[in-house]
């Protein structure tokens, strides 16, 4: 084989690696982009459940609120009603 064939063989396998090489790089960018983009759907559900749970929970504490006042306006109205029952028995 002559220098010049080796010459060509080797040109065409630094060429060929060379190809290889950046198929890699761009195939590594693509997977760092879905990488990245997981993470960033990972980290919207987290803070959607968050915020989410922090909403039922105001929720369930404005209804509990809403409960206890009802509760003191009925207890309220019964002692008004056993003060008024007990002016009628006078």
């Amino acid at each position: 084989m002559s220098a010049e064939e080796k010459s060509a063989i080797e040109n065409n396998l630094v060429n060929n690696h060379k190809r290889y090489i950046e198929e890699i790089i761009e195939y590594s960018e693509t997977i760092l982009d879905i990488h990245n983009d997981i993470m960033d759907n990972k980290q919207i559900e987290d803070d959607n459940h968050r915020y989410a749970m922090e909403h039922i929970n105001d929720e369930c504490n404005n209804v509990r609120d809403d409960l206890e006042n009802d509760i003191e306006s009925l207890r309220n109205d019964i002692d008004d009603l056993k003060q008024i029952i007990e002016e009628l028995q006078k």
